[in-house]
């Protein structure tokens, strides 16, 4: 099995660092691209590179002797607006943006991944190492799925990952069906009349509906975290009027994220957040909008490839556990178990370390050898099977 030699596990954490050194948001990652482009050509060099995928993606292939089936391994790119508070020589130095969710140190185990399959190919078929763009908005992976290249590819695998604060270092966590929960944001906006501050009966103030509502919105939730009956509704900003204090409010927002355990449970939730806006509107003599944002699937995991990611966490010595429940968190890679078999899984980035999207996040560096040879591990498995699972 090709093992990762110093040199090259110290150029996947130098350019893990730099990585995070220049975050970009959701579409924006081009700095990104070009940096993971110079990376596989000077260090790796696959026998194809795609630039270009589905926007701001990089596509490295292996070909192996034989020909057979294609596996696809895939990072995100993008980091997320969190103003970074580590004081690191590496800190972020684009202000308001970081590598909070850890997406810098999934590329660094893919390019690690990269550097085991220069040296010894798998015994035949072709593995893809996938630099996405745009997760955290929920748009890269159906730009990738667009991409007629990618189509092209047709991949019999899609295999992701995430790490996971608050799990030991380098425990697998998987589970067949649903892993990661389906989400969309919701935005709501109730519309009355302003007055002078000194007349509110003069106006019509949404106040008293929105206060309901944000009660009533987050009622919606429920503590059972199961396939059937979970569902998760939390606001996550709100506005009344304007910071004028002679102006009563004639307008305001509330942004909504809803979550279910699956898509099907997703249409029913919408109904319900909408007939709560529309019943204290109208209660209110209030106009309503809503609009849809931010959609995710379900992630579903096909349940022989689990099975074959339980054994490859065995080849390569680390703890797996298959969880009860799906991550409450959403992924756009429920776009590729829609089209392809595939599993997303977690890797435990320490039960210290702090929890993703908070300011003081850093990933994890052993988790970048620990990562590439499970997904190498698995490549093999995934390879020698000769039609797809």
């Amino acid at each position: 099995m090709s093992s990762l030699g110093d040199a090259e596990l110290d150029l996947c954490r130098q350019m893990r660092q730099e990585l995070h050194r220049y975050p970009e948001l959701s579409g924006a990652e081009s700095g990104t691209a070009e940096r993971l482009q110079r990376f596989l050509a000077a260090h790796i060099r696959p026998d194809e590179m795609l630039t270009g995928v589905g926007g701001q993606g990089v596509l490295a292939l292996f070909e192996s002797p034989r020909s057979g089936l294609t596996v696809v391994f895939r990072a995100d790119m993008d980091a997320v607006a969190v103003h970074e508070i580590n004081v690191l020589p590496y800190r972020s130095e684009h202000e308001g943006k970081a590598h909070m969710c850890g997406h810098d140190g999934h590329m660094a185990t893919l390019l690690a991944l990269g550097f085991r399959l220069a040296r010894e190919r798998t015994e035949s078929g072709r593995v893809g190492l996938l630099f996405k763009p745009a997760e955290e908005d929920g748009t890269g992976a159906m730009a990738v799925l667009a991409d007629e290249r990618f189509q092209a590819l047709a991949p019999d695998y899609v295999i992701g990952w995430h790490n996971l604060p608050g799990t030991a270092l380098g425990t697998l966590l998987v589970r067949a069906g649903s892993f990661a929960c389906a989400s969309c944001g919701m935005a709501i906006t109730l519309t009355g009349k302003t007055s002078h501050a000194a007349k509110p009966e003069d106006g019509i103030s949404p106040q008293v509906g929105m206060c309901r509502l944000l009660e009533q919105l987050s009622a919606l939730s429920t503590p059972v975290e199961n396939d059937d009956a979970f569902a998760l509704a939390t606001v996550v900003y709100a506005r009344l009027g304007e910071p004028a204090f002679g102006i009563a409010p004639g307008d305001a927002t509330i942004m909504v994220t809803l979550g279910t355990a699956a898509d099907d449970r997703m249409q029913a939730l919408r109904q319900k957040a909408e007939m709560l806006v529309r019943q204290e509107a109208e209660q209110a003599g209030l106009a309503w909008s809503i609009s849809y944002s931010d959609d995710f699937s379900a992630t579903e995991n096909h349940p022989a490839v689990v099975s074959l990611m339980l054994e490859a966490a065995e080849d390569a010595g680390l703890v797996a556990e298959t969880v009860d429940r799906p991550m409450r968190w959403s992924e756009d890679f429920g776009q590729f178990t829609r089209h392809y078999k595939g599993a997303l899984y977690c890797l435990g980035s320490g039960e210290s370390c702090p929890q993703l999207h908070n300011p003081d996040y850093d990933f994890p560096e052993a988790l970048i050898e620990q990562g590439s040879q499970v997904m190498l591990h698995a490549a093999r498995r995934l390879l020698t099977v000769s039609e797809p699972a």
